[in-house]
C-alpha cells in the first residue's frame, strides 16, 4: 500500500520509479522550467532523470512527492531538500503542471510540506529559493508564513537579463505562532476535516 499524506483537496505520496515520466514532462516544459528553477531551459533526458532518482535513493538528501488530487490526477512534484548541519533544516520546492497554476493547489501543497516538516518531524527551519520575477511563488510562500529574508543580487541570467535570487525562510516557533490561522485560511472548508484526520495519529 502506498503511503500518502492527505490535506485539503490533495494528497502527497512518495515519488516512485514509474512516476518518472511525470518528472520528465515537467523538466522539459519551457514555461515551467522558466519559473521553477534558476536554470531555465535546462532540459533533462530520461536517462538523466533516472540517474537523479537513483542518486536520491542512495544519498537520501532529497525526498520527492507526487501531488495528486483526491481522484488521483497528478498535478506536479513537491520536494524536500535536506541541509546537513547542526540545525534541523530543510529546503522545499514545488513544480506544478501549468493547468494547475492559480488553482490553490500550490498553497495547499506548500502547507503540506510545512506540516510534514514542522508539525510531524520537528524541524527548526524551512527555506525556499525563488527567482525575482516569480511573483506567484512569492505569494504562495508568504501566505504560508514564510518571510523574504534576503537575495543574491543578479545571480540569475534569464532571457538576456540578470535577476535576483530570493530566499524565503520560516522558523519553527514562527510557524507554530500562526499555524492555526494559516491552516484555517488556506484549508478553509477542509480545516476541520484535516484536524480530525491528524488527531487519529496521536497515541
Amino acid at each position: 500500500m502506498t503511503l500518502m499524506f492527505s490535506i485539503g483537496n490533495i494528497r502527497l505520496r512518495p515519488l516512485e520509479r514509474n512516476d518518472l515520466s511525470l518528472v520528465h514532462e515537467l523538466e522539459n516544459d519551457e514555461h515551467g522550467t522558466f519559473y521553477a528553477r534558476g536554470l531555465p531551459l535546462n532540459f533533462k533526458t530520461m536517462d538523466e532523470i533516472i540517474l537523479e532518482y537513483e542518486e536520491d535513493l542512495k544519498k537520501g538528501l532529497r525526498k520527492r512527492f507526487v501531488v495528486e488530487t483526491k481522484d488521483g490526477k497528478s498535478t506536479g512534484i513537491a520536494s524536500i531538500y535536506e541541509n546537513p548541519g547542526p540545525m534541523k533544516r530543510a529546503g522545499i520546492g514545488l513544480f506544478l503542471k501549468k493547468e494547475y497554476w492559480n488553482s490553490g493547489i500550490g498553497k495547499i501543497a506548500t502547507l503540506a510540506l510545512l506540516e510534514m516538516l514542522f508539525y510531524f518531524s520537528n524541524y527548526d527551519r524551512v527555506e525556499a529559493w525563488s527567482a525575482e520575477y516569480n511573483k506567484r511563488a512569492h505569494r504562495v510562500l508568504i501566505d504560508n508564513g514564510m518571510a523574504l529574508e534576503g537575495k543574491l543580487r543578479k545571480a540569475l541570467f534569464v532571457t538576456g537579463k540578470y535577476y535576483d535570487w530570493y530566499i524565503f525562510g520560516e522558523l519553527k516557533n514562527e510557524y507554530f505562532e500562526k499555524r492555526e490561522e494559516i491552516l484555517k485560511r488556506i484549508l478553509n472548508k477542509y480545516y476541520e476535516e484535516y484536524l480530525g484526520n491528524i488527531s487519529s495519529f496521536s497515541p
